[in-house]
């Protein structure tokens, strides 16, 4: 092949190319449209914290991450929530909680916090949490048969005493 026939083969794989591109693009733009038709189909006072007027134009990466943080798009995975910051929100809410909260319950609290354990399904964010609550045992303890509670609080009913040396 000679080099006039090896440019023009060339410029008709980077044509195929472009064609695969602007395909591509069309695609995600309808995406675009069809995340953005859902979002605003879906947007009432009583179902969104984010109400807007009509003249409110919304941004791409807006829709995005109201189907990411709520689920809507199976795909989307966000960022897993960073241990410290994990912990933080941990220690609020046994705070904040009368009795001790078993692993549902306090998978519950988390995530209604927005805090993003990272496994792909329930089941496996909740043996997850285990395995992180289990790297917090110097400030959370699990007393038998009630669930999470913070290891510094005494919780009577469950016969958690801090002071005592055994734990439950």
């Amino acid at each position: 092949m000679n080099a006039i026939g090896k440019l023009q083969a060339e410029r008709q794989r980077l044509v195929e190319r472009l064609d695969q591109i602007d395909n591509i693009l069309r695609q995600y733009e309808e995406l675009q449209r069809m995340a953005e038709s859902y979002f605003l189909a879906d947007e009432t006072p009583e179902n969104t914290s984010m109400a807007r007027t009509d003249s409110d134009s919304m941004q791409a990466s807006e829709v995005q991450n109201y189907y990411i943080r709520n689920r809507v798009m199976p795909g989307f995975r966000r960022q897993k929530t960073p241990m410290q910051e994990f912990e933080n929100i941990v220690i609020e809410i046994l705070s904040d909680a009368d009795a001790p909260l078993d692993r549902s319950d306090l998978y519950t609290a988390l995530t209604e916090r927005d805090v993003v354990i990272g496994s792909p399904d329930m089941n496996s964010d909740l043996n997850t949490l285990s395995a992180r609550m289990s790297r917090m045992k110097e400030k959370v303890v699990n007393v038998s048969g009630f669930g999470y509670w913070l290891k510094d609080r005494a919780f009577p009913p469950g016969g958690y005493d801090p002071d005592d040396e055994v734990e439950p």
